[in-house]
């Protein structure tokens, strides 16, 4: 769950129309659905990140 807190964090600094933690957290689990194998520990998380 570090690694997705780091996720978030990186997509609020980068784009700021993503920078309330809400959109953030969003844009994440969005691309967790389109891309599910994009990071090896998605595997492992909580079903919230993993789509």
């Amino acid at each position: 769950m570090r690694i997705n807190a780091y996720l978030v964090r990186w997509i609020r600094k980068k784009y700021k129309r993503l920078s309330s933690l809400r959109k953030a957290i969003q844009a994440l689990q969005a691309g967790a659905q389109r891309s599910p194998r994009l990071f090896v520990h998605w595997k492992w998380t909580t079903p919230a990140f993993t789509g």
